[in-house]
């Protein structure tokens, strides 16, 4: 493929995004535009390349696992965790902040959203943490922050789009992101720890009874083994990822049905709308950017920037700062699953060229990645928080940068320390 070939597909896909156009029509029109203009291929590679990529078995994951988050949700079993969080932590100088981002860390092993994850947590806990005089920026913050881990702590959407575009195995993925999300859930701590004693937030004066925490543990605890049973059934071969979100909806509407008793006809068919529409987006999202990641590919641009890459700087710590900031750059203007495949491919070459784990960098990609849904101007979370919690954007923006700085700290661990990432896959391997 020539330059002005690769022109006609870039440009209408840029111009597009410019002036709002949603990624999937984006990319689309960059794909008719080239298809037309060059003459090179038949239009008919639209729809074969479309088609190919919804027809992906790995890709089926990704319903299923967003309908078992929203049927937990709707079971009820998020006021459980909320419950449980609260025993553990009420006591504690900002005991519900530090409960907001526990729930937000448990919540992200149930549903695997951002989104669901942020507005959940905001709904529940804000009016409680306001009365207790919690600055309203201060929550929403906290939330859109917490938020993040959804996409990072298994199951996670992202990482099976991710593993599905590049190759890479989805169940190393899903046990390489633990250690990350835990390392920035412990990081939102302390910083969480430094403003409630500079603001003096308020602690709980209930008695603390290890029988209303045994209780509350036991309430919470079909809800916490979920991900476990995903987990061990995936990394011991005893499904697939796939099947393994299968089996997470039969799990959701077991304890929906049988044994919490709160999952009606009417929340079922509420959750299976709500969950084929994300899906739906997603999914096309994926289906439009096959025939434009797969022009690129024919254009051997992947190829290319990692052959110059690896020629011109060489030096494989300089070459992984270079692309967790165009990483970064990115994530302040597209949304999560457009970066991972558009990029995906284009970057998973340069980390196999320098020698790196390709589940190491799979996991930096999606942490990377995650933080752009809290960054300015377009951090999705940000715009999710800021309604719910009746906060302006720019307060907020202002709000999160505390919590980014302790994200980003442990992007550079994760980026430079592989063992962070890979030392829980080898052990259960």
């Amino acid at each position: 493929m020539s330059d002005a070939g690769m022109l006609y597909l870039v440009l209408p896909f840029v111009l597009c995004l410019s002036v709002g156009a949603p990624v999937a029509i984006s990319l689309g029109i960059g794909v008719i535009a080239f298809l037309t203009l060059t003459d090179a291929m038949p239009s008919s590679v639209l729809s074969m390349q479309m088609y190919s990529a919804a027809a992906s078995f790995p890709l089926m994951a990704v319903p299923f696992f967003i309908f078992a988050g929203d049927l937990m949700n709707e079971s009820g079993i998020t006021i459980r965790l909320i419950n449980f969080s609260k025993l553990l932590m009420q006591r504690i100088r900002g005991g519900l902040a530090y409960s907001l981002v526990l729930t937000g860390t448990l919540f992200a092993g149930l549903t695997g959203s951002a989104v669901a994850d942020t507005a959940a947590t905001i709904k529940i806990m804000a009016p409680a943490m306001e009365k207790e005089g919690y600055h309203r920026d201060f929550t929403a913050a906290l939330a859109a922050s917490t938020g993040i881990l959804g996409p990072i702590i298994p199951p996670s959407t992202l990482m099976i789009v991710y593993g599905a575009t590049v190759g890479a195995s989805v169940g190393g993925l899903f046990i390489g992101g633990i250690l990350p999300g835990l390392l920035i859930s412990f990081g939102l701590m302390l910083v969480v720890g430094i403003i409630a004693r500079k603001r003096g937030y308020n602690k709980s004066d209930a008695p603390f009874s290890f029988l209303s925490l045994a209780a509350g543990l036991k309430d919470a605890s079909l809800a916490l083994i979920m991900p476990v049973i995903i987990l061990v059934g995936i990394r011991g071969g005893v499904f697939t990822p796939t099947e393994g979100g299968a089996v997470a909806v039969a799990y959701s509407l077991f304890i929906g049905i049988f044994v919490y008793r709160t999952l009606t006809l009417k929340k079922f068919l509420q959750s299976a709308i709500l969950s084929g529409i994300t899906a739906s987006v997603i999914l096309l999202i994926v289906a439009a950017s096959q025939p434009f990641g797969w022009l690129i590919a024919i254009g051997r641009l992947p190829a290319l920037i990692a052959n110059h890459l690896l020629a011109s700087i060489g030096n494989p710590y300089i070459i992984l700062i270079l692309i967790n900031l165009f990483l970064l750059l990115m994530g302040m203007f597209l949304e999560a699953i457009a970066i991972v495949l558009l990029l995906g491919p284009i970057l998973a070459p340069v980390a196999a060229g320098l020698g790196i784990d390709p589940v190491h960098f799979g996991v930096m990609v999606c942490v990377n990645i995650c933080i752009g849904m809290i960054t300015p101007p377009v951090g999705v979370n940000l715009f999710v928080a800021a309604p719910v919690a009746g906060v302006p954007i720019s307060a907020l923006s202002r709000a999160v940068m505390p919590f980014m700085g302790v994200i980003l700290i442990a992007l550079l661990l994760i980026t430079f320390y592989p063992p962070l990432v890979l030392w829980l896959p080898s052990v259960l391997r």
